[in-house]
């Protein structure tokens, strides 16, 4: 999907700005003039958020993707016809109903699931960063050019509505408020049941963490086997049609009917792995701060998951579970190694003291 060919020049301007704004933060480390750059930080976000759901609503009826099916969707749901995908999530039709009742088009509804999704990550940057902390900027500006959130707020907008929850789940987590993280990540059920993938690692968090980077390690390993020997087919199979008696699912495992290549490919296992050689670097980097690591540990076992599912149709939509947060975890290392460089210790965010995953 071709998605920077949406975005116009103003789109472009305002993340020359977002880079400025990082420059003029790291060369100006004057906390006196931290209420300034924050309010600069609000706007110069702001637009480039507004900007970028704006192009993205506006995207061709015929874009390749699912944008014709939401739009069809839209329009049948709210003039009263039948539409063949009114199995959708209860969430996602309740939202989509919402805004047919406030008479509003199916660009706005576009715009909204955008606009979200970008507040949310943006929300979780800032939470793992820190809020003084310059990094931020940077790894969203990547986030508005990632193919990936393109597949999400252009594509594939169920999953990428459920991410809204559950990027507000990984911020109560991080913030050690773990009973509404669970609430989030069970609201993101009600917009793309996928997402329920999310849940055990917030309700079973001590469990996972318990595990270490050296089984997740093993696992992985064991994972990759047994999917390039196939041995999950079959298990995967049986799952899905399973689901799919109970109205849950589409049977994605009837690959004979899906223009969807399967099977073992390479290319999935190197990026989907790419997740464990980031949690890898992050402990050689941070030892033993299990607190540290969180994301990375979902992400490495969504990979995993990822992996297992080679044989399913469309498994790339489980893949992007983890994928989406590369830019997070790209940046975060990146800034430990920094830091290690310059002064051989980790960096600190005064006055914050909860903003590490």
């Amino acid at each position: 999907m071709a998605g920077l060919e949406l975005y116009g020049t103003p789109l472009y301007v305002i993340s020359v700005f977002l880079l400025l704004l990082t420059a003029v933060k790291t060369l100006v480390p004057d906390n006196r003039a931290d209420n300034l750059f924050r309010t600069i930080e609000f706007f110069i976000v702001f637009f480039a958020i507004v900007a970028a759901s704006y192009y993205i609503s506006n995207r061709p009826f015929d874009m390749e993707g699912d944008t014709e099916v939401y739009i069809n969707f839209y329009n049948d749901v709210n003039s009263g016809l039948e539409n063949p995908f009114q199995t959708f999530e209860h969430g996602f039709i309740g939202v989509v109903n919402f805004f047919g009742f406030l008479g509003l088009s199916y660009q706005c509804f576009f715009f909204f699931v955008a606009f979200v999704f970008l507040w949310s990550y943006y929300f979780l940057l800032k939470v793992v960063f820190g809020r003084g902390s310059s990094w931020a900027l940077p790894v969203f500006g990547v986030l508005l050019f990632y193919p990936f959130f393109f597949s999400l707020t252009a594509n594939i907008i169920r999953q990428g509505f459920a991410l809204c929850f559950v990027n507000f789940a990984l911020v109560c987590c991080v913030k050690e408020y773990w009973r509404r993280g669970v609430v989030f990540s069970l609201l993101a059920t009600l917009f793309h049941k996928s997402s329920l993938v999310y849940f055990p690692f917030v309700f079973f968090r001590k469990q996972i963490m318990s595990i270490g980077v050296v089984g997740v390690l093993v696992f992985w390993v064991l994972v990759s086997m047994a999917s390039y020997f196939k041995v999950f087919s079959l298990l995967v199979s049986m799952l899905f049609e399973l689901l799919s008696g109970y109205g849950l699912s589409i049977n994605y495992s009837d690959v004979d009917n899906i223009d969807y290549v399967t099977g073992f490919r390479w290319d999935f296992w190197a990026f989907s792995s790419f997740s464990i050689v980031l949690l890898i670097t992050l402990k050689l980097l941070e030892g033993g701060r299990t607190n540290e690591t969180y994301i990375f540990y979902i992400c490495a076992f969504l990979a995993c998951l990822h992996i297992a599912m080679f044989d399913v149709a469309y498994n790339d939509r489980f893949g992007i579970y983890a994928w989406i947060f590369y830019p997070l975890e790209i940046g975060y290392v990146i800034r430990l190694a920094c830091a290690s460089f310059a002064t051989g210790k980790r960096p600190k965010e005064t006055g914050n003291e909860n903003v590490f995953l």
